[in-house]
């Protein structure tokens, strides 16, 4: 009987390419000796670059979390912040609008000023001329009968006409009367500089130009608050100041604006930066206006440029 080999058999992995194994090795060029050698397998490869990769993940997280990215990349803080941006809009659009109803306001009420101050009313058509050739006693007789028979409501018309008279003379005066307090109260002008162009309504243009030097100063004309401090593409970097006595003065195409809505200014305090901004611009100059009441007035007659 013969003997049969006793040989114990191998357990195969089960899957052989992971616990196969490689050597590494960093052979010299020029010489051929060997100078560095790993012993690899699949697996290890796979352990360290696993490593290496959360390594950098762990890494990147601390770096967000504990830095000022992660204020950027919050949504929390993001809606934060555009809801601030949302409050201040908001607020800004409610003086906007709280500003241009006030104009229209002011503008409606001059008008009517106007019209009261210069009614004019035609009465003779509405009583029939006497007849030629009588005496003036017959005549004024055939004036007075020849009133139509709506009389009363003629006479209405005239005691109404007398009254609205009147009362425009008494406005006119009131106010003749504020142009001359305003003609008499100081103002401080806006920047140093010479007239280039002066307020020409009939061409719409409702203000004085003024060219001064590169980065002067504009000054407010008068003590008040800032009801805008804005941009638009026309104007540029643009400022509205409400003085009291129902003044506005306007500041526009600077290069800067040192302040902003609700900042109350003095009389000579600083407000922007002369400049060219704004498409309407033809060149570096302040674009000054001055509204009364609601409406543009040239600011030449109340002052000394």
């Amino acid at each position: 009987m013969s003997a049969t080999p006793n040989h114990k058999k191998k357990k195969k992995p089960l899957i052989p390419w992971i616990s196969a194994h490689h050597k590494l090795v960093v052979v010299n060029e020029q010489t051929y000796v060997e100078e560095k050698s790993w012993r690899l397998s699949p697996l290890n490869v796979a352990l360290v670059s696993s490593s290496i990769t959360l390594g950098i993940i762990l890494l990147t997280v601390l770096v967000i979390r504990f830095s000022p990215l992660s204020y950027l990349l919050s949504s929390s803080n993001k809606t934060v912040a555009d809801s601030g941006v949302r409050k201040e809009l908001k607020q800004l659009l409610l003086q906007m609008d709280s500003l241009k109803i006030d104009m229209e306001n002011n503008q409606a009420q001059t008008e009517s000023i106007k019209q009261l101050a210069n009614a004019e009313f035609e009465y003779e058509k509405d009583v029939k001329k006497p007849k030629s050739g009588g005496s003036t006693e017959t005549g004024q007789k055939a004036s007075v009968q020849g009133v139509p028979e709506q009389s009363d409501a003629t006479k209405s018309v005239v005691e109404s006409a007398e009254m609205e008279r009147e009362l425009g003379s008494l406005i006119q005066s009131v106010f003749l009367e504020d142009e001359d307090r305003l003609d008499k109260e100081s103002f401080v002008p806006p920047v140093k500089g010479v007239v280039s162009d002066s307020f020409a309504p009939s061409r719409a243009h409702y203000g004085t130009d003024l060219v001064a030097p590169k980065g002067s100063v504009v000054q407010a004309v008068r003590a008040g608050t800032v009801i805008m401090s804005s941009w638009s593409a026309d104007t540029g970097h643009m400022i509205g100041v409400q003085h009291s006595n129902n003044l506005i003065s306007w500041y526009k195409h600077n290069s800067a604006r040192l302040k902003k809505t609700g900042d109350r200014v003095k009389a000579g305090e600083a407000v922007a930066i002369i400049g060219n901004s704004g498409e309407m611009s033809s060149g570096p100059h302040l674009h000054f206006e001055l509204w009364y009441n609601g409406q543009p007035i040239d600011a030449q007659n109340y002052i000394e440029f």
